[in-house]
């Protein structure tokens, strides 16, 4: 009898360890904790990347939006604007020498620009505004100067002590300010002064 009990006691404790369902539960616990943290950086930096890649995309296109506004306010032979309205118009006609018309428009957060030449359309381009701003044309006669303003709202975190100066800091105003028919490209060319004879 005393044999028996010590031959089951050595087969019970020989035999191959085993995993508890306490174990498992933790592992298991641990591996979905750390899936969530990757999951989350994973997105951060997909977010981020994506506002990079949008607010490079809208600077190109701004700079060159500024360059061929400037370039065609310098060579203009007379401006037009939506209902006569040179303090606040989203319309600009642009004429220029040879029958050439350039007209802006602004609708939303795009601005247009068609180009024609003798009634029949030669190009259109296609601006983006950061989303929120507010922009129209001007003219300011005494300088002869024409151009757009743009105003970009933007969210700021203010504490309650500053919702004064609230409205003030919440918006950003930018300006692209031309010469009316001051073509920048015979900028370069200098008159030659005579020569004064020398005796």
């Amino acid at each position: 009898m005393q044999r028996f009990i010590v031959s089951s006691m050595k087969t019970h404790h020989g035999s191959a360890p085993g995993i508890s369902l306490v174990e498992v539960v933790v592992a298991m616990g641990i591996a979905t904790v750390l899936m969530g943290i990757s999951m989350t950086t994973m997105n951060t930096v997909m977010r981020t990347e994506r506002e990079t890649s949008k607010a490079t995309w809208l600077g190109s296109s701004f700079y060159r939006f500024s360059r061929l506004i400037r370039s065609d306010i310098h060579a203009a032979d007379s401006l037009d604007f939506l209902d006569e309205d040179t303090r606040n118009s989203p319309e600009l006609t642009i004429k220029k020498a040879g029958n050439e018309v350039v007209k802006y428009r602004i609708e939303g957060s795009r601005i247009f620009r068609i180009v024609t030449r003798k009634d029949q359309q030669v190009h259109q381009d296609v601006f983006y505004l950061p989303e929120g701003s507010h922009a129209y044309f001007f003219q300011r006669k005494r300088s002869n100067q024409a151009g757009i303003s743009i105003n970009r709202a933007r969210q700021l975190n203010l504490p309650a002590q500053n919702d004064a100066n609230k409205n003030e800091a919440s918006t950003r105003e930018l300006s692209i300010i031309s010469i009316i028919g001051h073509d920048h490209r015979l900028a370069s060319i200098r008159k030659k002064q005579p020569e004064e004879e020398t005796k």
